[in-house]
């Protein structure tokens, strides 16, 4: 029993890995044949995949503009390189963090600067207010989009 719990707990494949394993078994023309076909799906039935199917090691999990990076914006970045290991050309998540990881920083350090500025050259008191309710919302969505904050430390960082 406490084998399977162990097993049980190892997640469920990343969509995206899942997706380019079965993009990869189309192109090698489907090597396994027989229900083991199937184990993982295929490109006119991406759902169709084993329900125990389970990752030994997953994919990193970072914020959701990183993983949005690192699973859609690849092919206009141009990071491919070969692998040291398998000679396959690909690319490295790490990287890609580290530069979303800058980006983040970056975007971070200058919304209290904009914020500063943008109250400082507003006169009118309901204009100030507006722009603090603006810029309340807009530091929600970043600590959402760019963090893995909870929802309570949005509340709180939000509220401070």
């Amino acid at each position: 029993m406490v084998q399977q719990s162990r097993i049980l707990a190892y997640p469920e494949p990343n969509r995206w890995d899942l997706t380019h394993l079965q993009n990869f078994l189309q192109n090698m023309g489907d090597p396994i044949s027989g229900k083991d076909g199937y184990v993982w799906g295929s490109v006119s039935e991406r759902k169709a995949y084993s329900p125990d199917l389970i990752t030994l090691c997953p994919r990193q999990k970072e914020d959701i503009f990183s993983n949005w990076v690192v699973e859609n914006a690849l092919c206009c970045l141009g990071f491919k390189k070969p692998s040291r290991r398998h000679g396959v050309i690909g690319y490295e998540d790490s990287a890609v963090f580290r530069i979303t990881h800058g980006i983040t920083t970056i975007l971070a350090s200058l919304i209290p600067i904009a914020s500063i500025t943008v109250l400082y050259c507003i006169h009118s008191m309901p204009e100030r207010l507006g722009a603090m309710c603006a810029f309340s919302v807009l530091l929600s969505l970043c600590l959402i989009i760019f963090t893995n904050a909870t929802r309570t430390e949005v509340f709180a960082i939000t509220a401070a």
